[in-house]
């Protein structure tokens, strides 16, 4: 699923989760739905239940859920309150989503300001979701998911293979002080895939369309890179490419990516979740799968 909300046009197709879940929960049987990720700060953790406890029922009980505090100050124009408080709020609003998915009231006031009790309906299929915290390469922020049982989202957009396997080391930690089994959080890492017969084949089919997926976020990424440096637009864009095709993405042969899977498996990955709809042509996606389940097949040999 697609973040919670960010108003570049490379997301603009999924603004809301939770309605893209909805309607493939109508026509899906066997995957699970989730949202990876909702930008917490910007939502009442109410109509988040709410809306995935529906999503929940349409799916029978095939719902899980990413939460994030967000970083693009832009997205905060619906909450710019909220933007420096975000991490904090992001935390406690988590604790308020699992309570009232688990069935507990939860005291606000009216429009009378008289003080009420509430619960959300409907009432969820599942008894309580699997929950995921998103994790940009803050190594605290591994440490809290693991403190708290959360699951972790995580991605190669400001940190590399080698960042991992420290930061998964903490999350593993963290879990094991909190009398959690350390072995059972799953850690899953997007990335930006497409597999093929060969490198060069893969390269020429999605240098164009990646880089203008670049190129439509680059206020969201230029910066946060520190080699990057300086330069005109589109070498940036370039650059850019270069990194994610080497470094950054699951990009190439099936021998290629089967490898990169295996060094994420390394650092302690458990899982890839990956993003397939980067404006390469809808056909040539599908064409592509079977390449990338002999990746899935490669990965485990």
């Amino acid at each position: 699923m697609g973040p919670g909300k960010a108003f570049p046009p490379l997301r603009g197709a999924f603004p809301n989760p939770a309605l893209a879940a909805a309607a493939l929960a109508t026509i899906t049987e066997r995957v699970r739905l989730r949202a990876g990720s909702i930008v917490l700060p910007l939502h009442d953790p109410l109509t988040v239940v709410e809306d995935w406890s529906f999503v929940d029922n349409l799916s029978g009980g095939r719902v899980d859920i990413a939460c994030a505090t967000g970083w693009n100050s832009n997205d905060f124009v619906l909450a710019p309150d909220r933007f420096a408080d975000r991490r904090e709020l992001t935390l406690q609003g988590i604790e308020t989503l699992r309570d009232l998915w688990a069935g507990k009231k939860l005291a606000r006031r009216n429009g009378d300001g008289v003080p009420v009790k509430i619960m959300t309906y409907p009432r969820p299929v599942q008894p309580e979701p699997a929950l995921w915290l998103t994790c940009a390469a803050n190594p605290q922020n591994f440490a809290e998911a693991g403190a708290r049982g959360l699951n972790v989202l995580t991605a190669l957009l400001f940190q590399q293979i080698d960042d991992l396997a420290p930061r998964i080391g903490a999350y593993r930690e963290a879990r094991a002080a909190a009398g959690l089994d350390p072995a059972s959080g799953v850690v899953t890492v997007m990335l930006h895939t497409f597999v093929g017969e060969s490198d060069e084949g893969v390269r020429s089919v999605i240098r164009e369309p990646f880089m203008r997926y670049l190129e439509s976020s680059i206020d969201l990424w230029q910066n946060k890179w520190s080699d990057l440096g300086t330069g005109p637009r589109d070498k940036l864009v370039a650059f850019a490419f270069e990194r994610y095709f080497r470094t950054s993405a699951m990009f190439g042969s099936v021998e290629r990516c089967a490898g990169f899977a295996r060094r994420l498996h390394a650092a302690g990955v458990n899982e890839i979740a990956c993003l397939i709809d980067f404006g390469v042509a809808d056909n040539m996606i599908l064409d592509a799968l079977p390449w990338l389940a002999k990746v899935r097949e490669g990965a485990q040999s």
